[in-house]
């Protein structure tokens, strides 16, 4: 049978570990909120930008284009990809603030202050929620990147 000391101990190490948690969910909130994911959204505006140079250059008569339509559903693709990456942002960061609640409430609840559970369960069931629509935006994000890349690819070797 465990002692009070023993308790109090267990007790302890598993507050510390909740404010540890509660300290890299803030650290994850502030990530998502300073830092779009850089390659994708690189990528896609330089895609943007071969676009508009590539117009540019058409608008010149230096060059000839004859498969239009791929290089504006290239830029198309490209815009989607950056629309769909900073939604992806947004709720990467909902997640990470219902987490930080829940986690709040957790140690309230620990601490032998009154909580409210089922503000809790609510909070965790939003934190399930936008780490999925997170998900699913970065594998759009990815997979339009990666669409605009090749049609821009396609369009780059018709010119050759």
């Amino acid at each position: 049978m465990e002692t009070n000391l023993e308790m109090k101990k267990k007790d302890s190490y598993r507050y510390n570990k909740w404010i540890s948690h509660l300290n890299n969910t803030k650290d994850r909130t502030n990530y998502s909120v300073r830092r779009m994911d850089l390659l994708i959204l690189a990528i896609s505006g330089s895609g943007i930008y071969i676009i508009f140079e590539t117009l540019r250059e058409f608008k010149t008569g230096q060059i000839n284009i004859e498969n239009s339509s791929l290089l504006i559903w290239s830029g198309v693709i490209f815009l989607l990809c950056i629309i769909s990456n900073f939604i992806s942002q947004i709720t990467g960061y909902q997640a990470n603030t219902n987490e930080e609640k829940y986690i709040q409430e957790e140690l309230c609840k620990m601490e032998g202050e009154n909580y409210d559970e089922c503000a809790q369960k609510d909070f965790d069931s939003k934190v399930i929620n936008f780490n999925k629509w997170t998900n699913v935006l970065n594998t759009i994000s990815i997979t339009l990147m990666l669409i605009g890349l090749l049609l821009l690819a396609i369009f780059n070797y018709l010119l050759i």
